[in-house]
């Protein structure tokens, strides 16, 4: 066997056996939560400190992030954090403590997952980012506001900030590569926290799209969770080292490795939670067109169930819409003694026109 041959199986195998552990951290306690809202506010959290990294260090104007205030202020997520605060503090110390002792990559995911062995792969990886935006919006808020507030100024000392902006150049290729994994864990978690959410009335488990998904969602976690060690251990060892840090290390190139790792991940991710809502839609369809079926057949002492359920089915939106304007003007309920014609465009009939007598 070639030399390159026995490397791959080598890797291979090493691979499995790094998954077959992960696995066996694995014991959920069957509690079922809503990540989205704690994964929007770690978002928000990444987005705008990666603005600040790429206007300060790499030298382009912040892109604008959208004010997502309203979101944050939900009762659930309020809720979640008062629950789950306990549990991103001591992860949010745990790659900190790994990154100051150079903790071996696997070592500390391993360790984390252990730490979040009762929680869904989800939570697992919503929780890990939460712990990491913790830190990581703290040492970008540090270098936004250090020059201009003293408290901001003193910790920045602490933290070497100042010596880090003034030798910022050597940094410009490592936070780029952050960025973009960064960048790809949130693509990552956005897309499993979307299967999360499939409605299983009109999926199911064996669905082959779904299936595949979810086949792969624990190595999406494994590499995700890894990945923010790494950039943990980046903003971590600049705290510490400070100018003596950028002069003697370059790993911008294990931070774009892995985030080329995740963008593999997460592209074949994306095209199956497509491939699911597509299934979805069609399930949907097929359930409106049964349902439309079934009340034609039906007697009625007028036909505002049949509209409500041809125009729209919900009564918070008007689905009336004034043709000149093209402004929502009404809702259902006012056709009442009206007569109505209606053009119906289908995809096989172009255009089949009947008459609607609505009566009181």
């Amino acid at each position: 066997m070639a030399g390159g041959e026995r490397s791959m199986i080598s890797l291979l195998n090493e691979s499995r056996m790094m998954m077959k552990q992960i696995l066996e951290t694995h014991a959920p306690d069957g509690l079922e939560m809503d990540m989205k809202p704690l994964l929007d506010l770690v978002e928000d959290i990444l987005s705008r400190a990666n603005s600040s990294a790429t206007a300060l260090v790499i030298g382009v104007p912040a892109a604008k992030v959208e004010n997502t205030e309203e979101n944050m202020h939900r009762a659930s997520l309020f809720s979640m954090l008062h629950t789950l605060s306990i549990t991103i503090d001591r992860i949010s110390r745990e790659l900190e403590l790994k990154s100051l002792s150079s903790g071996d990559a696997h070592a500390t995911t391993l360790t984390i997952c252990r730490m979040l062995a009762s929680f869904g792969w989800d939570a697992k990886l919503v929780l890990t980012l939460a712990a990491f935006a913790f830190n990581y919006g703290e040492f970008w808020l540090l270098t936004q506001v250090y020059s201009t507030n003293q408290l901001a100024k003193s910790m920045a000392i602490l933290k070497q900030l100042p010596a880090i902006m003034e030798q910022s150049g050597p940094l410009k290729p490592r936070f780029h590569a952050m960025n973009s994994l960064i960048d790809a864990m949130l693509d990552i978690s956005r897309c499993i926290v979307q299967l999360k959410e499939l409605p299983p009335k009109y999926i199911s488990a064996d669905v082959p799209a779904l299936s595949d998904a979810m086949a792969h969602v624990p190595t999406a976690v494994y590499w995700t969770i890894r990945s923010a060690s790494a950039c943990a251990s980046q903003i971590t060892a600049l705290s510490s080292m400070g100018h003596e840090y950028i002069i003697s290390t370059t790993d911008a190139w294990e931070l774009s490795t892995l985030a080329h790792k995740l963008r593999n991940i997460s592209e074949h991710l994306q095209k199956q939670v497509a491939l699911c809502q597509q299934h979805i839609g069609e399930k949907k369809h097929m359930e409106l067109y049964q349902n439309l079926g079934s009340l034609f057949e039906m007697t009625h002492i007028d036909n505002m169930k049949i509209l409500r359920a041809l125009v729209y089915a919900k009564d918070d939106i008007l689905p009336l819409v004034d043709g000149s304007t093209k402004r929502r003007v009404c809702s259902i309920p006012v056709l009442i003694s009206n007569e109505l014609c209606t053009s119906i465009t289908l995809p096989v009939l172009v255009s089949d026109i009947f008459r609607l007598t609505l009566m009181c």
